[in-house]
């Protein structure tokens, strides 16, 4: 069982580390090698000829120190993935900036950036067979409408650049009469990053997964608790650093500054089908943020200064519109992040407070913060003297009462009932005396001249005459030689007229008297004494029954009686207490419980029992619960046997998950609250912003007031 229970452990981990790392993987991933969304198998395998021509026209790339490789400085690398040849039917879109670089042409399949060749221009058509690879930055063009880099023309670029003719069906947009002026290339801010990446929803929920992870390592086997503690502790570390970690240099994506008229076209630009707006800067289709739809026209027709991605996004025009400003002066309200971790916070909450008992772990932490003692005493002057605690570890030995409950628990049992030996009194008060009853003395008295009467002990009765004798003996008969004692033994015990009402009325029927009184005052007198009475077997053993119920009832309640005067103990001193039940003296456990005795038996056993429990030699020792004071002024100290070190953890465990669970709900539904009411008022806010701005009234800049 153990080495099952360790492979799982081991499967476990291994599970968990590879998760991380491909989400790690996954992260980190080059953003070009992302799947191409416009095709599908099936691809084929790039042949001999073709990589050998791929890799010379790279390696004729890298050579020309005067080529500026479209896309930016980073070379054509070939990766695993490269033999692939995935073929598609596009329109190709060109996109270029007058600058004075040459070749600042950019080539689009849908919104995809590719490598064309340069002298493959000419062969573009309005739908165009292409076939490509990827590499390590853009998807490679290897065949274009049956033109093969096989026989691709090696010639130096200025030369293609002047032989290569525009094919007037081709899907190139054309370079307008506008200049566009190229100020600068630059990284996206720290603000602007923010927009774009991930809310922190799956981080959140790994966090989630990772507390989930803690329960069960507190409610779980032993052996499986350190690797499920590690496995939370490496998904929190790994979820806060990618939640809190600054954007490095790769992460951040590039951003053109351009100078232009933005314009407004009639019809939307071929590769901007569906765009809201439809204004473009010369031969570049902008794309805007919702939001400023209402405001982007005020820049039109005048020269002004654009930011936009690679992918035409506008972050920042003119004077005012900025994603920037915005970011920082009204800060994006992630939301969902908090509601992820507020419900997964309340779920582990709600398994903790069903499913574990929280009142020891979080008594016992809070103890050992504050710091404990040990004591050990044997007398009460000693305990006396000390300042107990919470969390205290104590240790106490003496002479001392086990108790009497009020009330008995019906979920637990009592080895010495009445007495309760896991709670003992201890004080220097005189002893509590066995339970005496005079009605006990009576009812026995009762019993007794009954059973010796109808069970005599020797065959002779010195009263009878032996012939009389012998003839009963011999006829089965059974006499009851002195009646008048039982007349009132009977009255002395049922002195009350409901009482004993059955027996009254048999030994009525036996004197052959009128009622009780009159057979009580004739016993009383002496009139019945030498009355003797033949009873049948069977009336005798009616007559024992009668006595017997009768007495019994008095038994019973005079044992609860006498039990219930026990549960009055001296005032002072002090009653140490078993919160989990055990037993204080070191005696031998009854094997019969006091109530399943007979009636007569059930007293004999408490006087026993009282006898041993009353003045008893105890000890316990634990840890300190609780501490309280009755009205009698005796101190009630509760005890519970000192955990061994894996009970340990898991109560301190125990306490600081339900801490650190219970602030992550408060936290993060506060904080999910105020963001979805912030979230709700920020696009407001910035209009109102951008109103006032670019308000005609206003002739200066206006001051930012930020709303968060």
């Amino acid at each position: 069982m153990g080495t099952i229970v360790i492979i799982l452990a081991a499967m476990l981990a291994c599970s968990i580390g590879a998760g991380c790392f491909f989400w790690y993987a996954m992260r980190h991933r080059p953003p070009l090698a992302k799947p191409l969304p416009f095709i599908s198998p099936p691809y084929r395998k790039l042949s001999d000829d073709e990589r050998k021509a791929v890799e010379r026209y790279i390696t004729s790339l890298e050579q020309n120190l005067k080529t500026i490789l479209p896309g930016g400085s980073d070379p054509l690398v070939l990766t695993s993935q490269s033999s692939n040849v995935y073929p598609v039917t596009r329109s190709i879109t060109r996109y270029g900036l007058s600058t004075d670089e040459p070749h600042k042409w950019r080539y689009y399949l849908d919104e995809v950036e590719v490598h064309l060749p340069p002298l493959w221009e000419q062969y573009i058509a309005e739908e165009n067979f292409v076939e490509l690879i990827k590499t390590q930055t853009i998807p490679l063009v290897v065949s274009l409408n049956g033109h093969s880099l096989v026989n691709y023309a090696y010639e130096q670029p200025s030369i293609a650049a002047a032989a290569r003719p525009l094919a007037p069906n081709a899907s190139i947009r054309k370079e307008e009469s506008e200049h566009i002026e190229l100020l600068s290339v630059r990284k996206e801010t720290a603000e602007e990053y923010t927009l774009s990446r991930p809310d922190g929803t799956r981080e959140a929920a790994a966090i989630g997964v990772a507390l989930l992870l803690f329960f069960f390592s507190l409610v779980g086997p032993l052996v499986l608790m350190p690797w499920l503690v590690l496995a939370g502790v490496a998904i929190v570390a790994v979820s806060l650093w990618f939640l809190c970690r600054r954007p490095g240099e790769k992460d951040l994506r590039e951003i053109h500054c351009l100078r232009g008229a933005p314009k407004r076209w009639g019809l939307f630009g071929e590769s901007n089908q569906g765009q809201v707006s439809n204004i473009s800067l010369g031969i570049i289709d902008l794309i805007y943020p919702p939001h400023w739809q209402p405001y982007v026209a005020h820049d039109l027709g005048q020269p002004t200064e654009v930011d936009i991605y690679l992918s035409r996004h506008v972050v920042r025009q003119g004077r005012f519109l900025s994603l920037q400003d915005e970011a920082r002066n009204f800060p994006v309200q992630r939301w969902r992040k908090n509601v992820v971790m507020a419900a997964a916070s309340l779920l582990v909450l709600t398994l903790l407070i069903v499913w574990i008992p929280l009142g020891m772990p979080l008594k016992l932490s809070m103890a050992w913060l504050k710091g404990t003692d040990r004591v050990q005493v044997t007398s009460v002057n000693d305990l006396e003297k000390i300042s107990l605690r919470v969390g205290d570890s104590l240790k106490v030995s003496g002479t001392g009462m086990c108790s009497i409950p009020t009330s008995y628990q019906g979920n637990r049992s009592y080895a010495f009932m009445p007495f309760d030996c896991s709670a003992v009194y201890w004080n220097n008060a005189a002893p509590l005396p066995p339970p005496q009853s005079d009605i006990i003395d009576k009812a026995t008295a009762l019993l007794n001249t009954t059973s010796q009467q109808l069970h005599p002990q020797t065959s002779t009765d010195p009263k009878l005459n032996p012939q009389l004798a012998t003839a009963i003996q011999k006829s089965g008969m059974i006499l009851l030689d002195d009646f008048s004692d039982i007349v009132l033994q009977t009255q002395e015990l049922c002195s009350q007229e409901q009482d004993c009402v059955r027996l009254k009325n048999a030994l009525v029927n036996l004197g052959n008297a009128k009622d009780w009184e009159a057979l009580v005052r004739r016993a009383d007198s002496g009139s019945l004494n030498g009355m003797n009475v033949l009873l049948r077997p069977v009336s005798a053993e009616a007559l024992e029954n009668l006595v017997n119920t009768a007495t019994s009832s008095f038994f019973y309640r005079e044992t609860r009686r006498a039990a219930e005067s026990l549960n009055s103990p001296p005032p002072g001193g002090f009653l140490i207490i078993s919160d989990e039940g055990r037993q204080m003296v070191e005696q031998q456990v009854p094997t019969v419980s006091l109530f399943d005795y007979d009636a007569p038996e059930q007293w004999q056993e408490l006087q026993r029992l009282s006898g041993i429990l009353l003045h008893a030699r105890f000890s316990a020792s634990g840890i300190v619960t609780n501490i309280t004071t009755d009205a009698n002024g005796t101190r009630h100290i509760a005890l519970h046997s000192e955990p061994d070190a894996a009970t340990l953890w898991r109560y301190l465990g125990t306490s600081l998950l339900l801490v650190v669970v219970a602030l992550s709900f408060i936290v993060n539904s506060l904080l999910a609250l105020r963001r979805i009411h912030r979230n709700r008022k920020r696009i407001v806010a910035i209009q109102s912003y951008y109103d006032k701005c670019l308000s005609p009234e206003l002739n200066t800049t206006q001051s930012i007031n930020p709303l968060f």
